[in-house]
C-alpha cells in the first residue's frame, strides 16, 4: 500500500515561519494629490448622489504593488474610507477587526510571498464582502471565508485546465470541487444563521379525496397526566 501523502517537518516549519511574517493590513493614507480626483466612497459628488433604495458603491482601496500587502486609501480622506470599511464589515466599531479581516482577505488571495495580488482582484473581493451586507463581525468573518474559498476554488479550477490532461484535471479539479462546495456550504451557514432557529414550510396544493377530512394550521395535541400525550 502506498503511504498517505504528508508534509515534511521542514516544509511545515517553513510555512509556519512564512505565516509569521504576515500581519494585519492597516489602511494607510494615500498622500497622493492625484487621488483626490477619485470618487470618495461614502461621499459621492452631487452628480452621483444616490436615490432612495439604490446601492452604495462598495469600498475600494489602492494597492501600489501586486507583490506586497500594502494598501492605501484611494483619496486623502483616510478616515472616511476607514468608516466605509467598518460599515462594510458588519458595522463594526473596531478598527483592529477591520485591519485583521483585510489582512486575512489579502492572505487568502495572495497566499505566498511569491504570489501576485492585483488591485482589481482585491477590490473585487471587497465588493463581494460588501454585497453580503454583514450585520455583525461574525457575518463579516463568514463573508471573508466565502470570498476566500470561492477565489481559491476558481484558482484550482484554472490550474486543472492548464494542460488539459487527466492528471491535472483529476488533482486540481478535485480540489476545486471541494473548495467550491465549501463555499456553497458557507453561504447556507450564513443563511441559517440569519434565519435563526426557524423553518418556513410553504404548502402550494392540498388534495382532499371524497370522504376525507383535513385541518390546516398549527395543531398542539392535548397533554395527559405527567405531560404524556393521549
Amino acid at each position: 500500500m502506498s503511504e498517505r501523502p504528508r508534509i515534511s517537518g521542514k516544509d511545515a516549519a517553513n510555512i509556519a515561519f512564512e505565516a509569521r511574517g504576515r500581519s494585519p493590513v492597516r489602511l494607510e493614507a494615500s498622500g497622493d494629490i492625484e487621488s483626490a480626483n477619485v470618487v470618495a466612497l461614502g461621499a459621492p459628488p452631487k452628480a452621483l448622489e444616490m436615490g432612495a433604495g439604490e446601492r452604495k458603491p462598495p469600498p475600494r482601496i489602492r494597492k501600489p504593488s501586486a507583490g506586497n500587502d500594502r494598501c492605501l486609501a484611494p483619496t486623502p480622506d483616510l478616515e472616511a474610507h476607514r468608516a466605509r470599511l467598518r460599515e462594510s464589515l458588519g458595522n463594526t466599531m473596531s478598527d483592529e477587526f477591520v485591519d485583521v479581516m483585510l489582512g486575512k482577505l489579502v492572505e487568502a488571495l495572495r497566499p505566498s510571498h511569491f504570489d501576485q495580488l492585483e488591485e482589481a482582484t482585491l477590490n473585487a473581493g471587497l465588493a463581494l464582502v460588501d454585497s453580503v451586507a454583514p450585520r455583525s463581525e461574525l457575518e463579516a468573518l463568514l463573508a471573508v471565508q466565502i470570498v476566500a474559498t470561492g477565489f481559491s476554488g476558481m484558482r484550482f479550477l484554472r490550474q486543472s485546465q492548464r494542460h488539459m490532461t487527466e492528471d491535472y484535471i483529476d488533482v486540481y479539479g478535485t480540489y476545486a470541487i471541494k473548495l467550491l462546495k465549501l463555499q456553497n456550504d458557507l453561504i447556507h451557514t450564513l443563511d441559517r444563521h440569519r434565519r435563526g432557529n426557524t423553518q418556513t414550510v410553504e404548502i402550494r396544493h392540498l388534495h382532499f379525496h371524497p370522504g376525507a377530512q383535513g385541518v390546516v394550521g398549527i395543531i398542539n395535541p392535548p397533554q395527559g397526566e405527567g405531560g404524556h400525550q393521549k
